[in-house]
């Protein structure tokens, strides 16, 4: 056999006996070795960084209150304070689609009831009719 062969087939065995030892030495956390942090740690690490904003925030926002004469609040009050104002937006949102289904409903009515009153030769009805008649929805 060639003996350039011989030397090439020598190398790729050495280097993946090479890769096997340092596989089977190697921790299962890759990152490890190579000083990055793990998973728990990144979450962790993210948790505090999350919670030393809201602080910051939290203080920043009591010292404008103070400055305008009113009293300090905390996170939970502030936060029970948004999500009742998220629910009053959702109530007003859900009046406003209903109140334009039930435009929506009306117009139907209308252009259904005009439709037989052309066929009898009757005059058509507006919307203003229909609101003066029965009120506004």
């Amino acid at each position: 056999m060639d003996p350039f062969v011989l030397a090439l087939l020598a190398a790729l065995l050495g280097f993946l006996g090479w890769a096997l030892v340092l596989a089977r030495r190697t921790p299962i956390g890759g990152g490890r070795p190579l000083g990055l942090p793990g998973a728990v740690e990144i979450a962790r690490r993210s948790e505090e960084l999350e919670a030393e904003d809201l602080r910051q925030m939290m203080a920043l926002h009591n010292r404008r209150r103070a400055a305008r004469g009113q009293p300090a609040i905390s996170a939970e009050a502030y936060e029970l304070s948004v999500l009742a104002e998220s629910a009053e937006q959702r109530r007003c949102d859900r009046e406003q689609q209903e109140q334009a289904l039930a435009r929506e409903e009306l117009r139907q009515l209308l252009e259904a009831t005009n439709a037989r009153r052309r066929a009898r030769g009757l005059p058509q009805r507006t919307l203003e009719d229909a609101a003066r008649e029965f009120g506004r929805p």
